[in-house]
């Protein structure tokens, strides 16, 4: 694989391929963007295309020369992928890189140190590693990969060159799931409207989505025009109490109302993410009037933004149910 075979991404891997033409590559990026994008994939093709012998497919890497393929199997001296050890970075990892930094290449024309997880280091770590982007060695690039910058200092954000990698579009997902992981077309579909644009975050969630009954959510709340205090209660307990869980199940949620507008507005069962399930969405759908399907997809992704953000979850769900319940 290299750059032309990397799905979505264009912006990204245009600034790094104009980098390497102009000879104007950096000592240090971060790759910003969600977990399972595509930003240590685009790393390691940068590392290839960087080290590539093959010179008459700059600025790319060839994937038919020894450095293409000892990076593709991990075996390149000079490209090190480091990352956590359990849930974050270790300061023996950074200073175990700082070591490797002293030595020149010793194949390629530069040594990649590619660290994943850059948000989730201790505080001690980012005091080492910011000495060594202070003071990077010539012939050496240095890549961190993280998800929020929020949780990188703001020292380290600025001795690097920042490249923001977005959600990729949920049909390029979806044919990614077919193609490549040769998933059915209706599973593939669902997966990638759930992943917000992370071909491998819809990998993670699968078999989690397996286990969600849609049915249920459907006819028993989406559909359900009010819900008694005791239903509600009952909803609120039944609901998973693990963030992540929960924000998976109302992003689940908003699909199902999704649909259920879908078939209100369009009279029919295409384009239905829950394809499977058009006869119910068609049943329930015809006892509902538009404003309140879209008031409810509102409350939904309220409550969901407020899950995401750390708020209380138990909180979150009542007033989120206080509000279903109007109606």
């Amino acid at each position: 694989m290299s750059f032309k075979d990397v799905m979505g991404h264009e912006r990204p891997i245009n600034l790094l391929q104009r980098a390497i033409a102009q000879e104007k590559v950096v000592n240090s990026y971060l790759f910003l963007g969600s977990e399972g994008i595509g930003k240590r994939l685009v790393a390691l093709q940068f590392a290839k295309a960087l080290n590539c012998l093959d010179g008459e497919n700059k600025p790319d890497g060839c994937d038919r020369c020894l450095s293409c393929k000892k990076i593709d199997h991990r075996l390149h001296p000079d490209v090190s992928l480091i990352e956590p050890e359990g849930q974050t970075l270790k300061v023996d990892q950074v200073r175990e890189m700082q070591r490797a930094l002293a030595y020149r290449p010793y194949e390629g024309r530069r040594r990649v140190f590619i660290l994943t997880a850059a948000d989730r280091m201790a505080p001690n770590m980012s005091n080492t590693l910011l000495k060594t982007l202070e003071e990077p060695p010539l012939h050496t690039l240095i890549i961190l990969l993280a998800n929020n910058p929020r949780w990188i200092l703001p020292t380290i954000l600025s001795r690097c060159r920042s490249i923001r990698f977005n959600p990729l579009p949920a049909h390029l997902v979806s044919d990614w799931l077919t193609k490549e992981k040769g998933l059915e077309e209706k599973e593939a579909h669902l997966l990638a409207s759930l992943s917000e644009g992370s071909p491998g975050k819809a990998l993670e969630i699968k078999e989690e989505i397996a286990g969600i009954p849609r049915k249920k959510l459907l006819r028993g709340w989406m559909g359900a025009k009010s819900l008694s205090i005791e239903e509600q209660e009952g909803w609120i307990e039944y609901l998973p109490s693990q963030r992540e869980n929960l924000h998976l199940i109302l992003e689940m949620a908003k699909t199902l109302l999704r649909d259920l507008v879908v078939v209100k507005t369009l009279k029919d069962g295409s384009g239905l993410i829950h394809s499977d399930l058009t006869e119910e969405m068609e049943e329930i759908a015809g006892g509902w009037d538009l404003s309140s399907l879209l008031r409810r997809m509102e409350i939904l992704h309220q409550t969901s933004q407020a899950i995401k953000g750390n708020a209380n979850t138990r909180l979150s769900l009542e007033a989120m149910m206080i509000s279903w319940a109007e109606g």
